[in-house]
């Protein structure tokens, strides 16, 4: 009776494990979905191929998004959180600089932006 309680005990832990696992890989691939979306609109305004404000309000939906994402990762050695973080100012810096017509910065932080997703993808395992 003894062994059944530690199998189950044993079982429940792991599953819930796994769930946790599966659970931070979803909101990975969420964030990496909106910060494609980032990537996207600032690559496209870069070419002068979109709109200031269609790129402001864009971006500004993008960096909610992945604020409110990263606040929900769990604390982890990959210290994924904070690379979430980063990519919430990037993108914050990005908005901030279109609404205040200073688009010559767009390059620069479509650049800051990709960095931040290359590591993001390589921190949480997405690369692979």
């Amino acid at each position: 009776m003894k062994s059944f309680f530690t199998a189950a005990i044993l079982f429940v832990s792991m599953t819930a494990c796994s769930n946790e696992q599966q659970q931070t890989a979803r909101q990975v691939q969420a964030l990496l979905s909106w910060t494609a979306t980032a990537d996207m609109v600032l690559d496209a305004r870069a070419k002068m191929h979109v709109s200031d404000s269609f790129t402001a309000l864009t971006v500004d939906r993008c960096g909610k998004e992945i604020g409110s994402l990263s606040k929900e990762l769990p604390a982890s050695p990959q210290d994924l959180a904070a690379v979430a973080s980063r990519l919430t100012i990037t993108i914050g810096v990005a908005h901030d600089d279109i609404v205040n017509g200073r688009t010559g910065t767009v390059s620069q932080h479509l650049a800051d932006l990709r960095n931040l997703e290359a590591q993001l993808k390589a921190s949480s395992g997405a690369a692979q």
